[in-house]
C-alpha cells in the first residue's frame, strides 16, 4: 500500500475520463461513463417516493441505485443489519419508503423495486445532483442501543473521499479494490463505493467471504488490489496455506486490529494491514500502521477537541458541524490520538479502571481462542463469554501477563458461536439474548 501523506493539503484526486474503467460487474468492466448512463436510465425509473431503503446485495447495482435515487432528489435508507424486522422498524418512521433490490423480499407485503443494471445506452455525462441535500441516512450498527438515524449529503461523502485518498497516499492509484463488508454499512460504503467514485480505484461487485474465494479474486484481478477487510476476516485469511499474489494493500476497520494479528497477516499476506478509525456518525477520520503506530493520525484537515467536561469532538472540512465522539480519547499536542474505548465501556473493579475493547482484544489474542467478549455480571465481577476448544484456566493464564488480577473473567461461558452482525459487530440485542440464555 502507498505509504499515506503527511501533507497537511488535501490532495484532489485525478478525476478519470468517462471511458476509464469504474466498476467489475459480473466479470465484466464498466466505463465511468456507462456508470453514469445506468443511474440516468435507472433513475427514470425508480418509484416516485422519498425514501429508498438500498438493500443490494451486489455492490455496482447498490452504488447505482442509491446514486438513481440521488439523482431523483430521494433519500437513500441504509439498515445497521439486514434482518427483516430490524427493516420494518425503520421503515415504520418513513413512510413512503420503497425497498430496492435485486430479488422480492420474502415477507409479503412490502413494497419493492427490482434493481437491474440497464443495457440501453453506452456512456453518458455525470447526471445532476444536489450536493448539499441529504442523500443518505445510515443508522448506527445498533451495538449500544437502539440503531441511531445519521444523514449525509453527498458533499459530505465526496469531501471526506477526497480527505481519506490524499491521507492515505491512494488519490492518484489505480488499484481495485475488494471489501469484505457490505455496502449499507459506513466503512463499506465509504472505502467500497465513495473511494471509487472520487478517484481511479476501481470498485469490485462482489462480496467473497471464504478466504480461498478472496484469495483468488485478488489473483485474478486486472490491477493490483486493496483489500477492505476487518479483524474477524483477517484472522480467517491467515489460515490460507497459499501465496497471496496481486494484493496491493490492506485496510481494516470495525473493531481493534491487535499488533498480534497485524503481524501475523503482514507475514503471510505479505502486506502490513492499516487500520481506519471513525463512525457512522462521523465517517472515518484516522488512519494508524498497526505494527509502526500506537497513535492515530486524523486525515487533512482534521481535528479533535476536548470541551471542559472532558467530552471530545471532531471539526472536519467534511463535516457541516462538529460531532461529539462516543470514544474516549487522549490528545497529543501534534494532533495524533489514542483511543482508550468507548465512553459507556469503561468499567470500575476494585477502584481501578479499564476497557472492556482493550479486554476483548487481549482476550481473542489468545492463541486457541477463535471468539470472545468480556461484560460485567450483576456482583459486578468480570465474567466472558469464548469460542475455543482451550480450559477455563488456560484462558487466565494467558490473559495474567498483560491484566491486573481484578480483570481476570472469574467466569467463562463457552458457546460454539458469538452472534455477530455482518460486519463483526456484537448487537446489545442478541448479546443480551445470549447472556440471559447462558446465566439462566
Amino acid at each position: 500500500m502507498p505509504e499515506p501523506q503527511a501533507s497537511t493539503e488535501i490532495q484532489t484526486p485525478i478525476y478519470p475520463s468517462l471511458a476509464a474503467p469504474f466498476a467489475i460487474y459480473q466479470g465484466r468492466l464498466i466505463s465511468r461513463g456507462k456508470l453514469w448512463a445506468d443511474v440516468a436510465a435507472l433513475a427514470r425509473e425508480l418509484p416516485d417516493r422519498p425514501y429508498q431503503f438500498n438493500l443490494c446485495e451486489n455492490r455496482y447495482l447498490f452504488c447505482l441505485s442509491l446514486l438513481a435515487a440521488a439523482a431523483r432528489g430521494q433519500v437513500c435508507l441504509l439498515p445497521p443489519a439486514g434482518q427483516m424486522a430490524v427493516i420494518q422498524e425503520i421503515l415504520r418512521d418513513y413512510p413512503g419508503a420503497y425497498i430496492a433490490r435485486e430479488h422480492a423480499p420474502q415477507q409479503a407485503g412490502l413494497d419493492w423495486f427490482e434493481v437491474t443494471a440497464p443495457n440501453l445506452i453506452d456512456s453518458a455525462a455525470q447526471p445532476q445532483f444536489d450536493w448539499k441535500r441529504t442523500a443518505v441516512i445510515a443508522f448506527t450498527s445498533g451495538s449500544s442501543g437502539t440503531p441511531k438515524p445519521c444523514p449525509h449529503s453527498l458533499h459530505t461523502f465526496k469531501t471526506s473521499a477526497e480527505m481519506a485518498l490524499s491521507s492515505l497516499g491512494l488519490a492518484e492509484q489505480q488499484l481495485m479494490i475488494l471489501s469484505t463488508t457490505p455496502p449499507q454499512h459506513m466503512y463499506g460504503l465509504e472505502s467500497s463505493v465513495f473511494w471509487p467514485l472520487f478517484s481511479n480505484l476501481v470498485l469490485h461487485d462482489g462480496r467473497p467471504f471464504f478466504a480461498e474465494d478472496i484469495r483468488q479474486t485478488i489473483k485474478t484481478a486486472p490491477w493490483p488490489t486493496l483489500l477492505a477487510s476487518t479483524p474477524t476476516h483477517l484472522r480467517s485469511l491467515i489460515k490460507v496455506d497459499a501465496t497471496w499474489h496481486n494484493l496491493a494493500g490492506i485496510i481494516s476497520a470495525t473493531d481493534t486490529l491487535s499488533e498480534k494479528l497485524a503481524g501475523e497477516t503482514a507475514a503471510i499476506l505479505g502486506q502490513s494491514p492499516r487500520e481506519i478509525y471513525g463512525s457512522t456518525e462521523t465517517l472515518s477520520f484516522a488512519s494508524r500502521e498497526t505494527l509502526r503506530e500506537n497513535l492515530w493520525q486524523p486525515y487533512s484537515h482534521c481535528r479533535l477537541v476536548k470541551n471542559e467536561s472532558g467530552q471530545t469532538s471532531l471539526e472536519s472540512a467534511h463535516l457541516p458541524e462538529a460531532i461529539m465522539l462516543q470514544d474516549s480519547v487522549n490528545i497529543n499536542t501534534d494532533g495524533r490520538f489514542t483511543v482508550l474505548g468507548r465512553n459507556q465501556d469503561m468499567v470500575k473493579i476494585g477502584g481501578k479502571r479499564a476497557s472492556l475493547t482493550e479486554l476483548n482484544r487481549r482476550l481473542k489474542d489468545i492463541d486457541g481462542v477463535e471468539d470472545g467478549f468480556c461484560f460485567i455480571q450483576e456482583n459486578g465481577r468480570l465474567a466472558a463469554v469464548v469460542v475455543s476448544h482451550l480450559s477455563h484456566q488456560a484462558i487466565r493464564l494467558g490473559l495474567q501477563p498483560y491484566l491486573d488480577e481484578v480483570f481476570l473473567p472469574r467466569k467463562i461461558h463457552f458457546v460454539a458461536a458469538i452472534p455477530r452482525n455482518a460486519t463483526d459487530k456484537l448487537l446489545k440485542t442478541e448479546v443480551e439474548k445470549l447472556l440471559a440464555g447462558l446465566i439462566q
